[in-house]
């Protein structure tokens, strides 16, 4: 019997996105709706893939998986660990050097230049980090991370 291509995606997506949800260092300093939030927009960007790559055979799509699936993952941690700085002294340059592997991430998860608006959005994350106010910072970095998947 031959599996639908809804089946591959469902199986795909179950493969390489239950390993994130199983990690809780993506979460640990975000609220329940905040980790919603950036739950749905991991799943989305896992499920881009598995749909493009669903007529692929698995030796294929694997790699193409992993390197999305690896990317979501440390972009999602990276947001967590954005929030977790606020309303802490920075050591080093922590929020600086966090952010540009966010960034990077999100390069590397995208295929493409970063998007002009970046640079409005980290500097608006970062009056909002200031400020302590948790919820706009957050909204800030979501959308820094918006993609055509979600």
């Amino acid at each position: 019997m031959q599996s639908t291509s809804s089946d591959i995606v469902r199986t795909r997506l179950k493969h390489w996105f239950t390993p994130i949800l199983d990690e809780v260092g993506w979460r640990s300093h975000l609220v329940d709706a905040q980790a919603e939030q950036l739950l749905r927009w991991g799943l989305a960007q896992v499920e881009q893939t598995a749909v493009h790559t669903q007529r692929l055979p698995d030796e294929d799509a694997n790699p193409l998986l992993e390197k999305d699936s690896t990317a979501v993952h440390l972009i999602m941690a990276g947001v967590n660990d954005l929030i977790g700085t606020i309303g802490q002294p920075p050591a080093f340059d922590l929020v600086d050097d966090t952010m540009t592997r966010l960034l990077k991430n999100l390069r590397w998860l995208t295929n493409q230049p970063l998007r002009p608006d970046n640079l409005r959005r980290v500097s608006q994350f970062n009056h909002a980090r200031e400020l302590e106010d948790r919820e706009s910072a957050f909204q800030h970095l979501r959308e820094l991370i918006q993609t055509d998947a979600g």
